[in-house]
């Protein structure tokens, strides 16, 4: 009897903490936003955080503080910067490859033939994020990031022996693409578990590394291509490759509990909000545009009539920049809003893009050179600022697959944006496509206002941080 009283009133006790819980909670709530956005802005406060954890699973041993900080979480980000740099970084540098296998390997193809081994790459890339993301959640980063680094130094190393349009496909495209998505994927979701409300400005160090691969490695293969041909080349590539992924393998962790549950791949109810679905729509035209200039700025310094060293070095330009661009944004993001940086960067970059580049772009390479660098600055800002934006859509647990379910809708827009622009850099002149991606973007800057316009409650705000 007394064991039974003792239990009753200890059942009791954590009854009376769940609802003062529950009474903290609406209170932090309501001081924050009206009923219809009260849930985005619980997520940007770590109090509200904890109380939603607790709420959800009391039994936790993990708490959902994040460090923002301290030697284990910049550790994790470090090795996911050298994750990122041989394997985003190549496909940012791609265009290097594709100039180059389109003038001697398949020199019997045109730029559009060409351009879907490089499309399906990226394709595959964005789009199976929606496989790996839940298992990110479910199982942690670890035993993935091995199979993708395994796959995608045996991608490089087979690229080597390749000879025809099948092989480039296969072992490009297909590996390429498969490998790379691991890798992406978990080095960018895995930086949910330590940074909270300085998450915009790990992801923009993160990706960051992309940009530094994308710099590098086309001068790399510069001077490889000229001294010692295709075949060492891409062996050159891999063993660097395998340098970066045996180091940061060792540095990359997870610090939340593996997920317990089956989840779904795709959150189709997440399409039920208009700011997702207009954020999906803003990326899907921002990674058509960032791509296809990845892919095809080589070709079209080639058909504008510039030197030959001009198309390593634009890529060089492009993506130094883009190394900038893609973590000074992330500092002021965490203080200003990440969805208006975003706008002003894609506000910024749309005058340089139908301003600058498509009247006067292709007159001379110092021009070039500008307009360039300043789109590699603001595109690095949209890489990296829309994975955050997507996130601040949804709780830390489920960030996995709705990076996933967003970049599942992207993915078709790199799928198209290299055979498209290849096209129409062959029939028709270079500045048609830079009108063509002027078009794409003015997409892209409508969606993502449309975005942030949701999210204040269809009340339009300037000085509000979202």
């Amino acid at each position: 009897m007394t064991c039974f009283i003792h239990v009753t009133s200890r059942l009791l006790v954590w009854f009376n903490f769940r609802l003062l819980l529950n009474e903290s909670f609406t209170e932090l709530r309501s001081l924050k936003m009206r009923r219809s956005s009260r849930l985005a802005t619980a997520r940007e406060t770590d109090d509200t955080v904890e109380l939603e954890a607790v709420l959800e699973n009391p039994d936790a041993e993990v708490s959902l503080t994040f460090p923002e900080g301290g030697r284990e979480a910049w550790i994790c980000l470090t090795g996911s910067f050298l994750m990122m740099f041989p394997s985003f970084g190549f496909q940012t540098a791609v265009g290097s490859v594709q100039d180059y296998i389109s003038t001697h390997q398949l020199a019997e193809y045109g730029d559009r033939d060409v351009g879907w081994i490089t499309a399906v790459l990226v394709f595959l890339t964005l789009f199976l994020g929606v496989q790996f993301g839940p298992l990110f959640d479910r199982y942690g980063p670890r035993v993935l990031l091995v199979c993708g680094c395994l796959g995608n130094f045996l991608c490089y190393i087979l690229l080597a022996e390749c000879s025809k349009y099948w092989h480039f496909m296969l072992c490009l495209g297909v590996l390429g693409g498969i490998s790379s998505a691991v890798i992406t994927t978990v080095s960018i979701a895995v930086l949910s578990h330590w940074f909270n409300r300085r998450r915009a400005l790990a992801s923009g160090i993160c990706m960051g590394g992309s940009s530094a691969g994308g710099a590098i490695i086309p001068l790399m293969l510069r001077t490889l291509f000229q001294q010692y041909g295709w075949i060492w080349a891409m062996r050159v590539i891999a063993f660097m490759a395998l340098g970066c992924y045996a180091v940061g393998i060792f540095l990359v962790r997870g610090r939340l509990p593996a997920g317990t549950k089956s989840r779904t791949t795709i959150d189709f109810a997440a399409f039920k909000s208009p700011r997702l679905c207009f954020l999906a729509l803003a990326v899907f035209s921002f990674e058509f545009i960032i791509f296809g200039c990845a892919a095809l700025l080589p070709s079209y310094v080639r058909y504008s009539g510039f030197p030959l060293n001009a198309q390593f070095y634009s890529l060089t330009v492009l993506n130094s920049m883009s190394l900038i661009g893609r973590v000074l944004p992330g500092f002021a993001a965490d203080q200003v809003g990440r969805f208006n940086i975003l706008l002003i960067l894609v506000v910024i970059t749309m005058i340089i893009l139908a301003g600058v580049w498509l009247p006067y772009g292709s007159h001379d390479e110092v021009t070039l050179y500008v307009v360039v660098a300043i789109f590699g600055f603001g595109s690095g800002g949209w890489l990296s600022l829309a994975p955050v934006c997507a996130g601040q859509l949804c709780d830390t647990k489920d960030y996995g697959r709705f990076y996933g379910t967003v970049y599942s809708v992207a993915s078709f827009g790199v799928l198209l944006t290299v055979p498209i622009g290849g096209q129409l850099l062959q029939s028709t002149t270079p500045q048609v496509l830079i009108g063509f991606y002027s078009v794409v973007l003015l997409v892209g800057l409508i969606s993502v206002s449309l975005s942030r316009w949701a999210i204040l409650d269809w009340k339009w705000k300037w000085k509000v941080k979202v």
